[in-house]
């Protein structure tokens, strides 16, 4: 598995500012249950169930969607996941997805506030 920690130094995060990637600290702290105060996260929904196209995965530069293909679990599970913690807000995810599944989280449909949940849920169970 690939680590955001080898993409620029130790533990930074990237920040989209004008279209020009910024460094800045991981924050700490909670704003959903078991995840690290961030400033926001992308999630994936309801149309990446049964799908799991993994376009997504290879646009991802921080490695925070799984599962992969090559990961045990990708045939168990009925969808695949963004981990909010790791997750930059990059939002190159987004128009990878063929089922329009991944959306930011200020723009998640009322319906599908739930997998916001369903995502922490993934890899706070790993």
């Amino acid at each position: 598995m690939r680590s955001w920690r080898g993409l620029a130094g130790e533990g930074p995060w990237l920040k989209k500012a004008g279209g020009i990637a910024d460094m800045m600290q991981s924050p700490e702290g909670s704003l959903h249950e078991g995840t690290k105060d961030r400033d926001m996260s992308h999630f994936i929904g309801e149309t990446c169930i049964g799908t799991k196209d993994t376009a997504c995965v290879e646009v991802c530069p921080v490695d925070c969607i799984h599962p992969t293909k090559d990961e045990p679990d990708f045939e168990t599970e009925d969808q695949l996941y963004i981990d909010p913690d790791t997750c930059i807000d990059c939002g190159l995810c987004v128009d990878e997805c063929p089922v329009k599944a991944i959306y930011p989280e200020e723009d998640l449909p009322e319906e599908w506030n739930k997998y916001i949940q369903i995502n922490i849920d993934y890899y706070k169970n790993k």
